[in-house]
């Protein structure tokens, strides 16, 4: 398999403290691994230094394969940070919001063409907002919302979708939304690497989990994990196993 993210030994201090601690990690072609742990595990962190967005005090970080401080092929990464919105102040629609994940894959000033508005009306639809493609964006719910920033991700056609707890502080319906939205789009061997407090309706589609706690590396390997190891609760800890057939 093809490997996407590789990440070997490697150390993050911020303001003098160690977040981060000789920590492996490595993610193949197709595969949807998530990152769980407590709160100040360093999960977040380890999501930014793999997309060069915190600083590595020791070791290596490749992105398909290029040293992260060669790598210049942002259009194959989606990446969506914790707890961000796609409410920016300006009334936006749907439809515009996640059209602006289509910018990287165009040069400049060439106007969107039918392969862009087609993707972008696929983005939507992935996400379950078909019906809401023309409302405001600041007029829908923080789950709606996070479901458009996952579109605007999604529409950049990439290779690897980066997601930080996206299904923190929403409900179980969006929640079970997003799910069907990310089981779509690794159908097509497509990558996914997320951080998550609690599994919920995502549990069936992780592949394999990498525990940290206190920066390092705890665990890794298939789920189920015990709850004890995560610092999930009990229901969340565990996961079925993907249906047979599930992504073709």
């Amino acid at each position: 398999m093809t490997e996407v993210v590789d990440i070997d030994d490697v150390t993050v201090v911020l303001d003098d403290r160690v977040v981060l601690s000789d920590v492996d990690l490595h993610v193949s072609q197709g595969e949807v691994v998530a990152v769980l742990g407590p709160n100040g595990s360093g999960k977040s962190t380890l999501i930014r230094a793999a997309l060069g967005l915190a600083p590595v005090r020791q070791g290596d970080i490749r992105l398909f394969g290029t040293p992260i401080s060669q790598f210049r092929n942002w259009q194959r990464v989606g990446y969506v940070p914790q707890r961000s919105t796609a409410a920016s102040g300006v009334p936006a629609s749907v439809r515009e919001v996640v059209a602006a994940g289509r910018l990287a894959r165009r040069r400049p000033f060439q106007r969107a063409d039918a392969r862009d508005r087609e993707t972008v009306e696929q983005a939507i639809a992935l996400v379950g907002l078909t019906d809401r493609s023309d409302d405001r964006v600041d007029r829908l719910s923080g789950g709606q919302q996070q479901r458009v920033l996952v579109a605007r991700a999604a529409a950049g056609d990439p290779d690897l979708l980066v997601l930080d707890e996206p299904n923190a502080g929403i409900d179980q319906t969006s929640q079970e939304a997003f799910a069907r939205a990310l089981r779509t789009f690794v159908a097509s061997d497509r990558t996914v690497l997320l951080v998550l407090h609690q599994l919920g309706p995502l549990g069936p589609l992780v592949d394999r989990a990498v525990v940290l706690d206190a920066g390092r590396v705890l665990r890794e390997g298939p789920l189920p994990i015990p709850a004890d190891v995560t610092g999930m609760p009990q229901e969340h800890a565990h996961s079925e196993h993907r249906e047979t057939g599930l992504f073709g």
